[in-house]
């Protein structure tokens, strides 16, 4: 009776140990030091930075402050106009994190640390997390211990239960203006087995256009395989609030071609990843629909 009670208990080990990760990640990111973004109204003066400044009527301005005069603070909003507003009508400014594009600010993408599944060079600051799901039902988190440091994880959701479960760190050992490079692993826990990959990525480029390149090799257990897969991926910025991407692999031994297109949605919070994906080779097929839900929190805003 205690042998099969013992056999269960262990059989159940990865889907709690799993879900304890997971809340464990979750914990971290909430205890992470906060970063400072918030700016006292009183404190507001003249500069370069570009502030998003949030009106007592809801309104939302992006701009630079110009001069303030007492209780009137004069802003040039990014599409060069001058408005003054008083002090008591601002009810929050933070320094704003993107671009400015013809007049319009673009936010920065809050999931720049992967395409649709694979990691980029880049890593999340310290502080900065999302969550979401991967095609729907493959839940997944992420948070940077540190702005080098990069920890993700996840699961598929089935009947309750998370089986498998996967940890992914990334530590990115090199930044500089047009790239960023990491080295990290994807390992899957199942029941008794544990499979994966060891990886380099590097980003090459601007947070708006860029090209990834990705080298990796396999393991199952303690045994490594000899030969790499390939990964090219790439991102452009066409909109303030659209992203085009595409992500591809190249198996071993020439086995055949993973390719994948589409977009990203780039909201204040929430993004939506859609697109398609298919497979060149012996067997070859398409499409499979691609569909990602993110939430962005702890960030720098």
């Amino acid at each position: 009776m205690n042998t099969r009670s013992e056999t269960a208990s262990a059989k159940l080990g990865p889907h709690r140990y799993g879900l304890i990760l997971l809340m464990g990640l979750l914990a971290i990111a909430a205890q992470a030091r906060p970063l400072i973004a918030q700016v006292e109204v009183e404190a507001l003066t003249p500069g370069e930075d570009v502030y998003e400044v949030r009106l007592t009527d809801g309104s939302v301005l992006f701009a630079r402050i110009t001069a303030v005069e007492g209780e009137t603070i004069e802003l040039l909003t990014v599409a060069d106009v001058r408005i003054e507003v008083e002090r008591s009508q601002i009810r929050v400014a933070r320094r704003a994190e993107g671009t400015v594009v013809e007049g319009e600010f673009w936010r920065e993408d809050p999931n720049s640390s992967r395409l649709f599944f694979t990691a980029t060079g880049r890593t999340l600051r310290k502080g900065e997390a999302y969550i979401g799901t991967y095609i729907i039902v493959l839940p997944f988190f992420a948070v940077g211990l540190t702005d080098r440091i990069t920890i993700a994880a996840g699961a598929p959701m089935l009947f309750g239960q998370f089986d498998p479960f996967y940890v992914a760190p990334k530590l990115q050992v090199l930044r500089t203006d047009p790239a960023e490079i990491s080295v990290g692993t994807l390992a899957f826990f199942f029941d008794d087995e544990v499979v994966g990959i060891n990886y380099a990525v590097g980003t090459f480029g601007t947070p708006d256009r860029a090209l990834t390149l990705g080298l990796g090799f396999g393991f199952l257990g303690d045994e490594f395989s000899n030969q790499p897969v390939g990964m090219i991926g790439g991102e452009t910025r066409i909109s303030r609030r659209i992203e085009l991407m595409t992500e591809n692999y190249f198996l071993p031994g020439k086995t055949g071609l993973v390719w994948s297109g589409g977009f990203r949605v780039i909201g204040e919070r929430f993004s939506t990843d859609l697109g398609i994906a298919g497979f060149v080779g012996a067997g070859s097929g398409c499409c499979v629909p691609l569909i990602n839900f993110s939430y962005a929190f702890g960030r720098r805003k």
